[in-house]
């Protein structure tokens, strides 16, 4: 499947407040009409913006703006660790530096509003914590398969959680998590892949990994997934959903292996105006599954994006 970079891109280098190099992206309007907006693609973990040209493609054929851009420790944005096939960031709250530097350098100067924000995984995780501490400029939100709570299975939950937050005590922050290993093609197998059941797509992101090895990413450390528990037990607390009212549309699927369905499903009832839309027979990665998933995805967003508050 090839994997065009849709017409009319502009690359640009944000700084973020703490100093980490960013690549963003930006497709501005092209005669269309100046109330329809732009659209942020906000990617899960180990993504890049190169994954999302089909559906960035597909945003820009509704008429939208879009921008895009890769977090800090992936994609071609500066990655913190020696060894860049890991995953590493300390807090969540890094993550927020690096969407201060998106919207404030790239979006506001250069991309009309309103702004909705389509985030995938960590990307709708990190988008939630975003909405209920800086809301204004944003219109609503699609968020897809968010970070919810990670499955640990066959390990309990509790056994996961207290391995990793003994081992970052220990100083073993920057170690991959236990069973954790740097990115190879060899070892991802169409077969026992969670986030896709369609190998033409599947194949495509791991020929953008092979023609770019810059790219790639691995497992996360110790020291990310501690730090994704403790965000993903705030985000899920009823008193921090409240706050958050930006109207949003929520995708999962029946066949989520990734973040527990349950949950996404959970957090959708704890968000004011949210809209939970379950896709039978959809893995983690909507946006990257058969066509037949991704029509029913594509035919909820129209809808939302006609009518948000409904």
């Amino acid at each position: 499947m090839q994997n065009p970079c849709p017409a009319g891109a502009r690359v640009q280098w944000l700084v973020s407040r703490d100093q980490v190099r960013l690549r963003a992206m930006a497709w501005a309007g092209d005669g269309a009409p100046s109330n329809i907006g732009s659209i942020l693609v906000l990617q899960g973990r180990t993504e890049c913006i190169e994954k999302y040209f089909e559906t960035i493609g597909e945003l820009r054929g509704r008429g939208f703006a879009v921008g895009a851009f890769d977090w800090r420790g992936q994609g071609l944005s500066d990655r913190s660790l020696d060894d860049n096939h890991k995953g590493h960031v300390k807090d969540f709250s890094e993550y927020h530096h690096d969407l201060d530097a998106f919207l404030d350098q790239c979006v506001l100067p250069g991309l009309l509003p309103p702004y909705t924000l389509l985030a995938h995984s960590m990307g709708a995780h990190i988008a939630l914590r975003y909405l209920h501490d800086r809301p204004q400029p944003f219109a609503r939100a699609v968020l897809c398969s968010p970070m919810a709570y990670v499955n640990t299975a066959p390990l309990p939950h509790f056994a996961a959680r207290a391995i990793v937050k003994i081992g970052a005590a220990l100083g073993c922050s920057g170690h991959y998590v236990p069973g954790g290993r740097d990115y190879s093609r060899a070892h991802e197998l169409f077969s026992n892949d969670p986030l896709t059941s369609d190998r033409g797509r599947f194949e495509r992101n791991a020929d953008i990994l092979e023609n770019n090895p810059d790219l790639a990413l691995g497992s996360p450390t110790v020291a990310w997934l501690d730090a994704a528990y403790r965000s993903m037990k705030m985000v899920l607390d009823p008193e921090f959903c409240k706050d958050i009212v930006t109207p949003a549309l929520l995708f999962y699927g029946t066949e989520e292996r990734v973040s527990l369905p349950e949950y996404q499903k959970l957090l959708a009832e704890r968000l004011a105006g949210c809209e939970a839309v379950c896709i039978n027979g959809a893995r983690h990665e909507i946006l990257q599954e058969t066509n037949a998933v991704r029509a029913q995805f594509w035919a909820a967003f129209d809808r939302f994006m006609k009518n948000p508050s409904d």
